[in-house]
């Protein structure tokens, strides 16, 4: 073997981490060191063919797909030399390392591009086993997630625009350790400052939505509506949940999260749903508070109904000194002067008073059968009394068997017919 093709042997394994002190060509010498080849062909064939793999889905992770063939290039390259049908232990050694040679310089040309070739081939092998390659997917993602308001944040849109712009330089960021550390180091410090401002002003959003909602409840309107929707045998139609409903509609949620940090360093956002540029604009209570004060009118026509009115004189009678008689004489139309006197004791003495009753139900199918005849429009009182006997009549059949039951704490709720919603308690 001539001594320039040795030199050229001692080169390549010294890029595979041999160093040959043999200078002398000798057939035991040329036997080792084509033996040393047949094992780089073997241990390297299957991470390369997996670094073509990685490499390709690294490419249309990025939406650079049309880079995969300048990643591969070098890869391929090598694939190729390793893939000829010439690496047998039973092959001459001279001959195996002559036709090795031989394709090499075909396919690169010279020695030092298949050395400048290898040194690229094993910084993108290095690259996969290390995983970077996942690590600058995962960056990529949590950038393109990212959306800033189309005003303000020039410098951070910049930055942002400049780092996904560099993603396009795949090859030079795989192969090269310093610019794949450089330009890590720029994605940690974007991120980073992104997440700094998106903590300050997800904080200053939600304090002031803290500091709204805070005002809302503690409006004499709302707590005095608030504590009439626990009332157990009455409801309105606007009730709390209407109120909510309109307040989560309109006005954002207060955050529950404990840990932003934590979240910020996977999400873009917090599950709050607040973007970074978001504004919170306090409205105006007066626009709630209507609303408020026309569910405690409703409450207050309620509970001063005639259906209701018995079952309160009654408890009454028992408890002179109940705060409960002031609601029920107080005019609908001053609320204002009503709210004071709604609170857990007054809405604790309704409870009390209804407790007493005995709800019981009856579907018009029990009725009607029974009082289906004529009648004429000057005697509507004949209907009304059939009506009213067969009422009773169903009562009792129901409370047949049944002790202590007071009949005048019987509130018949009346339905359209069996599991339907009773309709006389609203």
């Amino acid at each position: 073997m001539a001594a320039d093709i040795w030199e050229d042997f001692i080169k390549i394994l010294l890029e595979f981490g041999y160093n040959l002190n043999v200078k002398e060509n000798k057939e035991e010498n040329l036997k080792f060191v084509w033996e040393i080849i047949i094992n780089i062909k073997k241990n390297m064939k299957e991470e390369l063919e997996q670094a073509i793999r990685m490499n390709l889905n690294l490419c249309y992770a990025l939406e650079e797909e049309g880079q995969v063939k300048i990643l591969n290039t070098g890869i391929l390259k090598l694939n190729y030399l390793l893939d000829q049908n010439i690496y047998r232990l039973d092959n001459d050694p001279q001959k195996g390392l002559m036709d090795f040679h031989k394709i090499l310089i075909s396919t690169y040309g010279n020695i030092d591009n298949f050395i400048k070739n290898i040194k690229t081939v094993k910084e993108n092998i290095s690259f996969i086993r290390k995983r970077m390659d996942q690590e600058l997917i995962d960056k990529y993602n949590y950038l393109r997630k990212i959306t800033l308001p189309l005003r303000g944040y020039e410098n951070l849109r910049i930055s942002l625009i400049t780092l996904l712009e560099k993603f396009k330089e795949i090859k030079d960021i795989v192969t090269d350790p310093e610019i794949y550390i450089n330009f890590n180091t720029e994605l940690d410090y974007f991120i980073r400052e992104y997440q700094k401002i998106y903590r300050q002003e997800h904080d200053a959003f939600h304090q002031n939505l803290k500091d709204f909602y805070q005002k809302l409840y503690n409006l004499p309107e709302y707590k005095a509506l608030e504590n009439l929707s626990r009332i157990e045998l009455i409801n309105v139609a606007y009730n709390l949940k209407p109120i909510k409903k309109y307040i989560d509609t309109f006005f954002p949620e207060e955050c529950t999260v404990s840990d932003l940090d934590d979240m910020l360093n996977n999400n873009v956002k917090c599950h709050c749903g607040f973007t970074i540029g978001e504004s919170f604009t306090v409205p105006s209570l007066n626009k709630i508070k209507p609303m408020l004060r026309k569910g405690i009118a409703e409450y207050i026509e309620k509970i001063q109904n005639k259906r209701f009115r018995p079952l309160f004189d009654n408890y009454l009678s028992y408890n002179k000194d109940s705060i409960l008689k002031y609601i029920l004489d107080y005019k609908i139309d001053k609320v204002n002067g009503s709210i004071k006197y709604i609170n857990e004791d007054l809405v604790r003495e309704i409870n009390n008073a209804l407790s007493n009753t005995y709800p019981l139900k009856i579907s018009l199918e029990e009725i009607i059968p029974n009082i289906t005849g004529i009648y004429s429009i000057n005697q509507l009182n004949l209907l009304a009394e059939d009506l009213e006997r067969n009422i009773k009549k169903a009562v009792r059949k129901k409370i047949k068997g049944i002790e202590d039951i007071k009949y005048e704490n019987i509130v018949i709720n009346l339905v359209l017919q069996e599991g339907t919603q009773d309709f006389s308690v609203e």
